[in-house]
């Protein structure tokens, strides 16, 4: 059970991270529109990846407890 717990807050803590990373982007005026669009797109795939490994995570975890 400690495992499961462990790779889940492992998710999230990176999902977080991921967050933070695309707002302080998002706020920076010291870098041209291009860049900071490219740099945003890129957070956003990346982002949208670990959530959907955190709702796969989620859903087999789910499976497990209802056996």
């Amino acid at each position: 059970m400690r495992l499961l717990n462990i790779i889940t807050n492992e998710l999230i803590v990176e999902k977080q991270k991921l967050e933070t990373e695309l707002e302080r982007v998002l706020n920076i005026n010291d870098i041209n529109t291009e860049d900071r669009v490219k740099t945003s797109l890129e957070l956003i795939n990346r982002l949208t990846q670990v959530s959907n490994n955190l709702l796969t995570w989620e859903s087999y975890i789910n499976k497990e407890k209802t056996k």
